[in-house]
């Protein structure tokens, strides 16, 4: 195994499984094989398949641990910082969770299978299709309580009480909502059929609905407005019949069938949520729970914020902690913004920042607007997804240039 390459690297095709690596990796549910004491996660097939695809790897003395064309740097250069953060973290003195610290390796071993993938897009499109049409059944089955899912728990029996909402083929109903977004972003590239990106708008809109996820929602939305409204392939009388569609299929779906659900969006007060933030993350007063103005609505929200307050605390502690955060001190924050703060500091923050220019307005808003109140990368599906995605538009982009090229 080599340092550095100024060549692509060797396809994967010609070493490992790489069709069964994603079936495995995007259909098993969470399923523990060895079990480890004081988590609720054990080893799982996931995990084996990840050390078996590294073992190769590194077996393949092609191989290179970095090359010119490599595509995923920025999130290579973020984890090689988060090491260094760590690093620092340990050096003044914190216990940082070393299960997390193998989590983090993992994902860089998904960086390097993802880089050396070479799987036609209309397989990856078909597999996608095939994903979220069994999460559709599932879904369906699981609201109508005549299935149960697989969490970090293990498998749960419809009737069982922590069992409230669907997950699907995920392990929590916010992971099930992200991951079809994401499904939906990653469609939307690759589909040239208008009638069928609007199927699977409406059915990631579903998702979002039964899932109860009202951060998700606003997320996907917005995030597909600009997309619409700034999209210079689509037609002026195209996107209007969008607009309509949407304005149509939301006042159905608010007004006749999930009109709880929608009430949530709109009774949502933004000074309020503002207020509750900055009393008890700036100035660590949260003000006591039976003094929220409506439990319903703000609830969820303010257990985010007490849970905020106590690991704000914890950075300002030392000058050290603010400028390189705490490390993977804990395992949940319920906040993918309050976790890169925490756990990398000022200047972690700086450099995803400038690591993020480059991404898309529209998936720099939904990632921005969903990871406000949800740790959205702590879950391995939705970093495998996003990495699928990220593949796929980064194939697209290759192959248009290659076209542009030849035209020349």
């Amino acid at each position: 195994m080599k340092i550095v390459s100024h060549q692509e690297p060797t396809s994967s095709k010609d070493y490992f499984p790489s069709l069964f690596f994603l079936g495995v990796m995007m259909f098993i549910p969470k399923i523990d094989i060895v079990p480890i004491a004081g988590y609720w996660q054990g080893i799982r097939i996931e995990d084996l398949l990840i050390l078996s695809f590294f073992i190769v790897f590194i077996g393949n003395s092609q191989n290179y641990i970095y090359h010119r064309d490599f595509k995923f740097k920025n999130f290579l250069i973020f984890f090689i910082y988060i090491f260094i953060s760590n690093f620092v973290a340990v050096f003044s003195g914190i216990e940082i969770k070393i299960i997390m610290l193998i989590r983090l390796f993992e994902y860089i071993v998904l960086l390097y299978f993802f880089d050396n993938l070479k799987i036609d897009l209309s397989k990856i499109k078909k597999i996608l299709y095939l994903y979220l049409f069994i999460s559709l059944f599932i879904v369906i089955l699981q609201y109508y309580e005549i299935v149960g899912n697989f969490s970090s728990l293990g498998y749960q029996s419809a009737d069982d009480m922590i069992w409230v909402r669907a997950m699907g083929l995920t392990g929590g109903p916010w992971e099930l909502g992200i991951v079809s977004s994401i499904i939906f972003f990653t469609l939307l590239e690759l589909e040239k059929d208008l009638k069928k990106i609007f199927v699977v708008f409406f059915i990631v809109n579903l998702f979002l609905i039964l899932t109860g996820g009202r951060a998700n929602f606003l997320a996907f939305n917005l995030a597909c407005l600009v997309l619409l409204l700034f999209n210079k392939n689509i037609k002026f009388s195209s996107k209007s019949i969008f607009l309509v569609l949407i304005f149509l299929l939301t006042f159905i779906l608010g007004k006749f069938v999930f009109s709880d659900f929608i009430e949530k969006i709109v009774s949502i007060d933004i000074s309020y949520l503002y207020f509750l933030f900055k009393e008890g993350v700036l100035k660590q007063n949260l003000p006591p729970m039976d003094d929220l103005i409506d439990y319903k609505v703000y609830l969820s929200f303010w257990y985010r914020v007490e849970g905020w307050s106590l690991f704000i605390n914890e950075l300002t502690e030392k000058n050290i902690n603010l400028l390189f955060g705490i490390g993977l001190k804990h395992i949940y924050y319920d906040s993918l913004l309050i976790r890169i703060l925490v756990s990398t500091g000022f200047f972690g923050v700086i450099l995803i920042l400038f690591l993020s220019f480059k991404l898309k307005l529209y998936l720099f808003i939904f990632f921005l607007l969903s990871g406000s109140f949800l740790d959205l990368f702590i879950s391995m599906k939705i970093f495998f997804f996003t990495l699928i995605m990220l593949y796929v538009h980064k194939q697209i982009s290759i192959n248009n240039e290659k076209n542009i090229n030849n035209f020349q």
